[in-house]
């Protein structure tokens, strides 16, 4: 991904969260966003996550390379399995965190630095 890519892809993170914070997530400031060495993401509280499972958004990431996506999975998830695959979509590891009452959320990385990753999700509950 050319940084100019890296770019556009870490200004849609903020824009993603405040059209969920205005279209109907309800809470004031309920996204948190985090930079650091080479990232930037936002984390969605329990309001959002469910919002963004209920609108099914996380299939907009459905189409993003295999090889360029991290996942953190809560420890209770279903979705282990041995060898470092995760055999489910964005959409439904959003589904399986607000189910438990959880949050996720999304970090845009330059893969330059971190190893070709370029976005990691994370759940939690």
């Amino acid at each position: 991904m050319s940084r100019s890519r890296m770019a556009v892809a870490a200004l849609l993170l903020p824009v993603a969260a405040g059209a969920v914070a205005l279209v109907g997530a309800g809470a004031a400031s309920a996204v948190t966003p985090y930079s650091g060495n080479g990232y930037v993401g936002v984390t969605f509280d329990q309001n959002e996550t469910r919002f963004i499972a209920d609108t099914n958004a996380g299939e907009l990431l459905r189409g993003l390379p295999d090889r360029t996506l991290h996942v953190n999975l809560d420890p209770e998830s279903i979705y282990h399995s041995p060898g470092n695959v995760v055999y489910a979509t964005v959409d439904q590891l959003v589904d399986e965190s607000a189910s438990h009452g959880g949050r996720v959320a999304l970090t845009v990385s330059d893969p330059a630095i971190w190893n070709g990753v370029v976005l990691t999700g994370f759940q939690q509950w």
